[in-house]
């Protein structure tokens, strides 16, 4: 029977492959940027989601 992968053996082989970072050599990691805007229009709420690239170079600008 084969063995299951569990959770952080995926985590463990995503951050092994992917892009990298021309500056500091790392792979990145993706982070779901969430942002609440409200609109004046339509008196309403919305959601602006972005996806960041996170390096060690970039860490603190995008975690401040």
């Amino acid at each position: 029977m084969a063995k299951r992968t569990d959770f952080a053996a995926k985590i463990q082989k995503a951050s092994q492959t992917g892009p990298t970072c021309p500056v500091c050599g790392n792979v990145y990691t993706f982070l779901k940027k969430v942002e609440a805007v409200y609109s004046e229009e339509k008196k309403s709420w919305k959601f602006r989601t972005q996806n960041v690239k996170v390096c060690q170079c970039n860490e603190k600008t995008v975690y401040a």
